[in-house]
């Protein structure tokens, strides 16, 4: 009996040893889960890294910053959320339940330095700013928002070196380093939506209808990279990202309405899709009547759609469609004209500088759709595959349009010419881009790989006619005092252009970047572009065709060097860098105001650019910095000379430009902060002898048009309530001369910008002010001939309430 007991006992004593060793191996835990999002704008945060402290549990937040954490400890643990340009979180005393889920909303502090600001433009690949070996700024929503800023050339105004440049007060252009605008818009900047290059046959983009309410940030980098973008990349970057979906859903309305008889609407919708995806809807549409005088009715109707769908079907891939369609229904106006060296409103008083003479509109019609496609898959933890398709259809039209006004003059029966003219360009452009992304297994280096290609295809056909009424001029004489439009029936018509065209580019590009010690950081990049050009002038005697081909590679190399390293957070960081590199600019589709019988150089402009700098961040990220030294030279560039209505294309010459561009940014208390930048030119012509059978031009040594010495910008931010922002913003432009022979030069000018946004639950109040003290300036001129100047925009105050309902 006493062995039976023993061996009872011994069997319960080894069930209970078994149970407690099934208890340790078998631990209780739980599931934390849920999304990171940015705290400001409210948008998700991909790429976070969720730990929980003290063990090896980690995820990493996918592209609509969602995440979860399995196997986690039940009982009080600590979360740790680590993110690029974000300050670190940790989330203490977090309770974990066993087979339970805790679902968690984190939102992240941007970082106040802002060499960690993350940027892609630059690189392709996200970066820190402070690692980046060119000057790059970014432009956020909630800037935009506080500023009130209706379109991109104003949320990007006060940027170090930028210049706005409008004419025909509708087609605005931004140049970067001070290169000169010469006629088409964005010729010398790239202009990217979604990593989209927005380029038409003409090298040149047009923003007349480009809305910014579906605007994330703007990231803009200065100085060329072609090695990456190929053409027009020559004066610098300009990215636009889109929204993207919200984490939540919601539903915001804003109206706007203000001087120039500006009334604007804007519905949004957007949210999440179960947990693979979201969705972002805009619908907008305003009207003014511009800020012309005269006779004449003049008004511009802009209507956009926009809507994107935002996809993450497994762990390992990620991406998004969006579709945007714009319309825009504009009159143009006629400018100043230039007569012997002065303007006509200062040689009449009776003529106002703003004084309208065109052919009642509207006179500009553009249409255009977009398609964008990107798409992201990680094929190992070291590889990664990116494409991205782009196609847009896009019209222009001019329509009865007479803004090109000139010689010849008749001051004593107060006459000038006005050259009317019609033209229709109908273009479908596609863009597709591959690229593999890879992070080679070095050891305790820090490198990483792109290689990859693009194509872009362009089919077009542009036609239009002069339309006159004195065959001597071919255009017909105007009375600048009391305007008559002839009656259509005495119109006579000069039929032009006739071009069934097709551009077809194929790239090929890569970038390697290296960190072989802890204080530099090398990169190497290049892209060779291979261009096909076929035109045929369908208006001509036996439709010649035009067709040619053209190779240009574009290196750049980098080297970056951290003189002062952080180590920790609110340690001083200072990085200077040196840059060279090439780009190149192709030969544009000829202008279709351009005599049949005029040949034009297909050869592409030629680029070098040296550039050293220095950027950094101190006083505990309060105060950051940079500055730059920059030489270029382009070779080989094409201009036009107008002649009458026609405009013909010269001989090739040289550009020679040389810069310094600083920056300041100060924190001065968390209720205010202050920047100022200042940049300065010497922007010239080099070698440039314009041939011609009356007589060479020699433009040699002379500055290049609408290209000013210096630009320079301050302002302020001040919060003295938590719920109120007041900005202001100065920008000081340098005189500049309209035109190539330098014969008349525009005048300084000084502008005030202000704002005041009042916020309070979803409801938020913006007041705002361009050109708050009403500056009389010219911001454009006829850059060819020096016979006219393009008025800017008088003040204009305007008030926005902005709903959000979530």
């Amino acid at each position: 009996m006493m062995a039976g007991l023993s061996l009872a006992l011994l069997i319960a004593l080894r069930g209970e040893v078994e149970g407690q060793s099934a208890a340790v191996q078998v631990p209780q835990t739980g599931t934390v889960a849920g999304i990171v999002v940015a705290r400001e704008s409210g948008q998700a945060v991909a790429d976070a890294t969720v730990t929980i402290e003290g063990t090896v549990r980690v995820s990493v937040t996918n592209a609509v910053g969602r995440f979860r954490v399995d196997d986690v400890p039940a009982g009080q643990v600590i979360l740790v959320v680590r993110a690029a340009g974000f300050l670190e979180l940790r989330v203490p005393d977090l309770q974990v339940q066993a087979d339970e889920m805790v679902p968690l909303r984190v939102e992240l502090e941007v970082t106040p330095n802002l060499m960690e600001h993350v940027q892609v433009t630059a690189t392709k690949i996200p970066l820190g700013i402070g690692e980046v070996a060119a000057q790059t700024d970014i432009v956020d929503r909630a800037t935009i928002d506080r500023r009130g800023d209706q379109e991109l050339t104003q949320a990007i105004a006060h940027l170090p070196g930028v210049i706005v440049s409008t004419q025909a007060g509708s087609f605005e252009s931004v140049m970067l380093r001070g290169l000169p605008r010469d006629g088409n818009e964005f010729t010398s900047t790239l202009l990217l939506i979604d990593g989209v290059p927005q380029t038409d046959s003409r090298n040149s983009a047009r923003v007349v209808n480009l809305p910014i309410h579906d605007v994330s940030s703007i990231e803009v980098v200065r100085g060329p990279n072609s090695a990456l973008y190929g053409r027009t990349a020559i004066g610098g970057v300009i990215n636009v990202r889109t929204a993207d979906p919200t984490p939540d859903h919601q539903v915001a309305f804003d109206l706007t309405g203000g001087e120039f008889g500006l009334i604007k609407g804007v519905a949004k919708a957007s949210g999440p899709l179960g947990e693979w995806g979201g969705y972002y809807l805009s619908a907008a549409g305003g009207r003014n009547h511009g800020y012309f005088t005269g006779p004449f009715d003049f008004a511009v109707d802009e209507t956009t759609l926009f809507a994107k769908l935002s996809f993450v079907p497994d762990a390992k891939s990620f991406g998004s469609i969006s579709v945007n369609r714009v319309l825009s229904d504009n009159s143009t106006p006629t400018n100043v004209p230039i007569i012997d060296g002065q303007l006509l409103s200062d040689i009449d008083s009776r003529f106002d500088r703003l004084t309208n003479l065109n052919v009642p509109g509207p006179n500009y019609h553009q249409s255009e759709g977009r398609v964008t496609t990107n798409y992201t898959r990680q094929l190992a933890d070291w590889a990664t595959i990116v494409g991205l398709f782009g196609y847009r259809a896009i019209q222009y039209k001019f329509i009865d349009d007479g803004d090109v006004i000139g010689a010849p003059f008749d001051l004593a029966e107060n006459t000038l010419t006005m050259y009317p003219f019609e033209l229709q360009t109908d273009e479908d452009i596609f863009y597709q881009e591959l690229r593999f992304e890879v992070t080679p297994r070095l050891e305790q280096v820090k490198s990483s790989l792109i290689v990859g290609g693009s194509y872009e295809w362009t089919n077009g056909f542009s036609a239009g006619n002069l339309i006159y009424t004195d065959p001597d001029t071919l255009g017909w004489p105007l009375n600048y005092l009391n305007p008559v439009i002839p009656a259509k029936d005495d119109w006579r018509f000069f039929r032009f252009g006739g071009s069934d065209y097709s551009v077809g580019i194929t790239g090929l590009f890569a970038q390697y970047i290296v960190e072989p010690a802890n204080r530099w950081i090398f990169t190497a990049a290049g892209r060779y572009d291979r261009l096909a050009l076929d035109n045929t002038l369908t208006f001509d005697e036996g439709r010649p065709r035009v067709q040619d081909t053209f190779d240009a590679f574009s290196p750049k190399l980098s080297a970056t060097f951290k003189l002062l390293g952080a180590e920790g957070e609110g340690e001083p960081t200072v990085n200077v860098y040196g840059t060279y590199s090439q780009a190149f600019l192709p030969p544009r589709r000829p202008s279709q105001l351009r005599p049949s019988d005029v040949q034009v150089d297909l050869s592409p402009e030629d680029i070098d650019n040296y550039e050293v700098g220095v950027k950094g961040s101190v006083l505990d990220n309060r105060l950051s910095f940079e500055g730059t030294y920059f030489w270029m030279r382009r070779d080989g560039i094409i201009t036009t000379v107008r002649q009458g209505p026609f405009f013909l294309p010269t001989n090739a010459g040289e550009h020679k430009y040389k810069g310094f561009e600083t920056g300041v940014n100060w924190l001065l208390s968390p209720k205010l902060s202050v920047y100022l930048n200042a940049s300065f030119y010497q922007n010239r012509f080099g070698t440039f002898v314009i041939q011609s059978p009356g007589g060479d031009t020699v433009l040699t040594g002379n500055r290049l048009p609408i290209a000013p010495d210096r630009v320079v910008n301050g302002g302020t931010i001040f919060t003295p309530v938590s719920f109120i922002d007041v900005t202001v913003d100065v920008k000081h432009v340098g005189d500049v001369q309209v035109d190539q022979g330098n014969t008349f030069r525009l005048d300084p000018y000084t502008l005030f910008d202000a704002a005041v946004s009042w916020r309070r639950g979803p409801v938020r109040l913006t007041l705002s002010a361009h050109n708050l003290f009403n500056e009389e300036y010219f911001w454009n001129g006829d850059i060819s001939n020096g016979e006219s100047a393009d008025p800017g925009r008088p003040r204009q105050v305007l008030v926005t309430m902005s709903l959000r309902f979530k």
